[in-house]
């Protein structure tokens, strides 16, 4: 016989079947949202990372502008190495070491105590001398510089680079360079060309230490020790070729050409210098500078440096005759027309004027009259130029076994050579004048 089924074991059944199912139902899902939710987590959260940075990027961009200005209005925070790598990104030209120009002028500047870097490159902006003060600002970090620039005068040009100008403010060792001193130049001409040089001393100081020396620098001299006060260094600064720091100080450049000039006097041109009569005394040094400097503008031939000095040493020491030297009298003539002009134009002026009138019809004011010789007695008050050491030796040991009291350029062959015919009789110079009218050609 069939067995009914229990009726509370098929409910249970199902109700157990039911389980299952709504468990299969809520851990299928479960299982996909624990391997898909952290990468959708991670794109999302990548993706408003970029859109962060895109829209930071954009907003720096509309800003940098503006930061630029900043940086530029405060360039002391270049300092600053973030400010310094924004440059670099956004205007990376700002800090270059690179020159304002190519122009080679001399631009003077004074830099007064206690000015800052910053005020230092403001001035050097407004001179044109830099044309970022972001590089100047850079160039002084560079060189850890910083505070320590010098106050003083210089003379800068805009085709120094912003590291060259900062080491000239501070007086470091720079470029070397070549200058010549050309022999017979006066001391306006000498301070013309340094101001074509590349020199950054200041042109101004260099001109008033050598026309007003102070006593400190005469007294390091022993040649000088005689100098009047009122005299300048006319004649002293010895002409030649010197390699020399582009940064060199004026005082020290003053001190090289007075050393040059005390090695160049040998001690045998001292004492040759010492045991000639001159005046009526023995010669001195200041003496023989001043004979030595109208050798140098009248002499052309080295073998004639000694003659020529024998005639002016003749003169002086016979009564009654005056050198009548033209090189002194243009020397009084170009100081008379120049010595008032500024100082930027002493290189473009013509310092020996010709002598358009007969030498002794020339008027000279009575403060140059000194410089007359064909009116006055004796040496003019100071050299009229920078003499080279062959005429120095000339004076020290002058050729006077000839007599000679006169000399006239000469055309001999009738080419104008250099050399002169030598006379000692006036009778014998008037006829070398018509024998040189004859032979040289009409100017």
């Amino acid at each position: 016989m069939t067995r009914t089924p229990d009726p509370r074991w098929s409910r249970e059944e199902r109700r157990n079947a039911r389980i299952r199912e709504l468990r299969d139902e809520r851990e299928t899902p479960i299982r996909r949202r624990r391997t898909f939710q952290p990468a959708v987590l991670a794109a999302w959260l990548a993706g408003v990372m970029v859109l962060v940075v895109v829209l930071a990027f954009i907003g720096f961009q509309a800003l940098a502008p503006s930061l630029m200005i900043w940086v530029e209005d405060h360039p002391g925070s270049v300092d600053n190495g973030l400010v310094r790598d924004f440059v670099e990104w956004y205007e990376p030209e700002a800090l270059a070491d690179e020159p304002a120009g190519d122009d080679g002028r001399r631009i003077s500047v004074f830099v007064e105590p206690g000015t800052t870097d910053s005020e230092i490159g403001e001035l050097l902006l407004s001179k044109g001398l830099i044309k970022s003060q972001l590089a100047f600002q850079y160039a002084v970090i560079q060189a850890e510089r910083g505070g320590t620039l010098q106050a003083g005068a210089y003379d800068l040009s805009p085709s120094l680079r912003p590291s060259q100008i900062v080491a000239a403010l501070r007086q470091e060792a720079g470029e070397e360079i070549s200058i010549t001193l050309i022999e017979g130049w006066r001391l306006e001409e000498i301070v013309g060309y340094l101001g074509t040089t590349r020199l950054t001393m200041n042109l101004a100081e260099f001109a008033s230490l050598v026309v007003s020396p102070p006593a400190d620098l005469l007294g390091s001299y022993d040649f000088l020790a005689a100098l009047p006060d009122d005299r300048s260094l006319e004649g002293y600064l010895y002409p030649d070729t010197y390699r020399v720091d582009a940064n060199t100080t004026a005082r020290e450049l003053i001190g090289l050409l007075l050393g040059t000039f005390d090695a160049r006097l040998t001690t045998e041109m001292r004492d040759q210098i010492a045991a000639q009569s001159l005046l009526g005394g023995p010669m001195t040094i200041d003496e023989a500078v001043r004979v030595a400097s109208i050798v140098e503008r009248e002499a052309v031939l080295d073998s004639e440096r000694a003659l020529i000095a024998g005639v002016y040493i003749n003169r002086l020491n016979t009564g009654g005759w005056r050198l009548d030297a033209d090189p002194t009298i243009q020397y009084g003539l170009g100081t008379l027309t120049n010595g008032t002009k500024p100082l930027a134009e002493w290189g473009q002026l013509n310092w020996w004027p010709p002598l358009l009138a007969r030498a002794i019809d020339i008027e000279l004011p009575e403060v140059l009259l000194g410089y007359h010789t064909y009116l006055h007695d004796g040496l003019p008050p100071s050299p009229i130029s920078a003499p080279r050491a062959a005429s120095l030796a000339a004076v020290a040991a002058p050729d006077l076994a000839n007599g000679y009291f006169f000399f006239v350029a000469g055309c001999p062959n009738g080419v104008r050579d250099g050399s002169h015919y030598f006379a000692v009789t006036l009778g014998q110079h008037e006829a070398n004048i018509a024998r040189a009218n004859a032979e040289c050609p009409a100017s």
